[in-house]
């Protein structure tokens, strides 16, 4: 610490306020202003450009699929009361054990394919 830094300390800790000079001043940073300026104008674009997809009926309907599509992905979409339930990706309707067991009451990977779905019964 300079002597003259340290009169300056002493003559403000007695003397607030009186015959001090004051620090020096720091200069503006414009580059960190211009930064947190352009971080903010996007940010607005940003929740703009949001907005205006969020109310364009094009952009409702695709984010709306889009729910859905990750809804279903994760097995929580509930069918509406009215809708038919979707059919099955074999195209046969799952059965009972009852119908797909064998003579004798044998059960085997074909049977359980049958009462999945994924087979039909030829025996």
């Amino acid at each position: 610490m300079s002597l003259k830094d340290r009169d300056w300390y002493w003559q403000n800790v007695n003397n607030p306020g009186k015959n001090g000079e004051p620090p020096p001043g720091r200069e503006r940073n414009w580059r960190r202003a211009l930064k947190h300026v352009l971080q903010l104008a996007l940010l607005i674009a940003l929740g703009v450009g949001a907005w205006q997809l969020w109310h364009d009926p094009a952009g409702r309907q695709w984010t709306d699929a889009r729910w859905h599509a990750l809804l279903g992905r994760l097995g929580m979409e509930q069918q509406a009361a009215g809708s038919p339930a979707r059919p099955d990706k074999y195209g046969d309707s799952p059965r009972t054990m009852a119908e797909c067991i064998k003579p004798g009451n044998l059960i085997d990977d074909e049977v359980r394919a049958c009462v999945k779905g994924y087979r039909v019964k030829t025996w």
